[in-house]
């Protein structure tokens, strides 16, 4: 039977000072929607479980003067979806946060979660790694800030120190961008991603598409521009040759490449011809 000992961190500085003693044996409860699946398969089997809900910080969501958008670890999915000032450029955000799993689930599942539980088919990954967002990770030892295209390392498996925790996720400022998630999944209804994908577009150029649930880790391609997409099979290419698809109970390693060459095309066509606001 498994047994733990919760442990309730009510300031940032609780939080460090348990993970600094018990590290490698605890585990952060922020949301629970994966971690509680985790304890119940016997996947995860913690000495402590170290719950960082009441941390007011960890709850904050603000847009800058500059247009950079912060988001505390613990800020929900849903409360992300009903925050009214997110950047227009930063819509790839939203469209990932809405195919989220229910309502339900949304209303306890949080943004720091989804990333530190690096599913290959997390849905956040995607946009976050084509707006160049940065987590800040804190510990007893100081801060660190992290591009989250450097986070995911594999399967399940991050960057993380065993007395680290992400407390803020920094997306930079995204006026002059143009970005849009995509995802394919086996019902209408809530279910983990067959294959996502986001793209960002900016003004000068620079295009970027990062894929989900066809790798270990959400996958970055940032070595195109927007010259590319009147050759669209070429950008196609380049995709297709970056991802190792598997096969799984959601779909075969043959389809998800069917979807990748899809999902890639439906973002190309929403970049074509796009035009810019001076």
């Amino acid at each position: 039977m498994l047994s733990f000992q919760y442990l309730r961190a009510r300031t940032l500085d609780e939080a460090l000072e348990l993970l600094q003693k018990f590290g490698s044996n605890a585990s952060i409860l922020a949301g629970g929607t994966d971690l509680l699946v985790s304890l119940r398969d016997g996947i995860k089997r913690p000495d402590y479980v170290i719950d960082v809900k009441p941390i007011p910080e960890m709850h904050d969501i603000s847009v800058a003067s500059d247009g950079g958008l912060t988001m505390g670890a613990g800020v929900t999915i849903n409360q992300l979806l009903e925050f009214g000032d997110l950047p227009r450029g930063m819509l790839a955000i939203r469209q990932a946060a809405s195919s989220l799993g229910s309502y339900q689930v949304r209303s306890r599942a949080t943004v720091g979660g989804n990333l530190c539980n690096a599913s290959p088919a997390c849905d956040l990954g995607p946009p976050l790694l084509v707006l160049g967002a940065v987590l800040k990770v804190v510990s007893k030892q100081g801060d660190r800030l992290i591009p989250v295209r450097q986070f995911f390392e594999g399967v399940k498996t991050t960057c993380l120190r065993p007395d680290e925790v992400v407390t803020e996720i920094r997306v930079p400022p995204a006026e002059t961008t143009i970005s849009v998630f995509l995802k394919r999944k086996r019902i209408r209804g809530h279910d983990l991603a067959i294959v996502n994908a986001a793209g960002a577009l900016s003004e000068d150029g620079r295009l970027r598409i990062a894929l989900g649930a066809v790798a270990p880790r959400p996958l970055l391609i940032d070595d195109l521009d927007q010259s590319m997409l009147k050759q669209p099979r070429n950008v196609i290419e380049i995709v297709l040759s970056s991802i190792s698809p598997i096969d799984d109970v959601r779909g075969s390693a043959l389809y998800r490449r069917y979807m990748v060459e899809t999902l890639v095309s439906e973002i190309i066509r929403h970049f074509s011809g796009q035009h810019f606001e001076g």
